[in-house]
């Protein structure tokens, strides 16, 4: 009986021993929310190639000198666990950038009369994280017909995931310039300044 009994308080020392099964790094939500999760402000924002966008003349990489509400751009990153609303845990990526504007009918090049202004717009986007989470690998959200402008909605070429909570997004814009439309890629790196969305 003593026997019996020191086996089986050493089957339960063994069970409460025993470890959870280890959890992929792209499902640690509690991890991922803590690295992560919350608003994320540009540091700099530098183009594929020099551009006179603000129309005085000086072509320049630096977005910030050439679109001044680029400083005002904001990213955020959305990572929630499971709840009574969602049956699966959710990544959401989104950026609210000036998007450029023009008078309609758009011209089709350099007009000297023609000044483009700009209004912040919102897009979101799902996303998961690659193996290394180096990379976040976004995937536009199903929007209706109307809402389907291609400059606007169209997914960011990269997300890629820098040191000391910063990451770096890359988008294609077709910008209007003084030597009329450019199709450039620009590349923005922000950093996290805050946790709470």
């Amino acid at each position: 009986m003593r026997v019996q009994l020191l086996l089986f308080a050493g089957l339960v020392s063994l069970a409460a021993c025993t470890q959870p099964a280890d959890v992929a790094p792209d499902q640690d939500i509690k991890t991922l929310h803590a690295r992560f999760h919350g608003g994320y402000k540009p540091l700099s924002c530098i183009s594929s190639e020099a551009l006179d966008v603000n129309l005085d003349g000086k072509a320049l990489t630096d977005r910030f000198e050439e679109i001044k509400q680029v400083k005002d751009a904001e990213a955020e990153i959305g990572i929630y666990g499971k709840s009574h609303h969602n049956g699966s845990p959710s990544f959401i990526f989104s950026l609210t950038w000036p998007e450029q504007e023009t008078a309609r009918p758009e011209p089709t090049g350099y007009d000297p009369g023609i000044r483009p202004y700009y209004t912040p717009k919102v897009v979101y986007w799902k996303f998961v994280f690659n193996d290394a989470l180096t990379q976040l690998l976004v995937k536009p959200i199903q929007l209706t017909p109307d809402l389907l402008d291609p400059d606007l909605y169209s997914s960011p070429d990269a997300v890629t995931v820098k040191d000391n909570n910063r990451i770096e997004v890359t988008l294609t814009k077709r910008l209007y310039t003084a030597d009329g439309w450019k199709t450039v890629q620009i590349i923005t790196l922000y950093e996290r300044y805050t946790m709470t969305t």
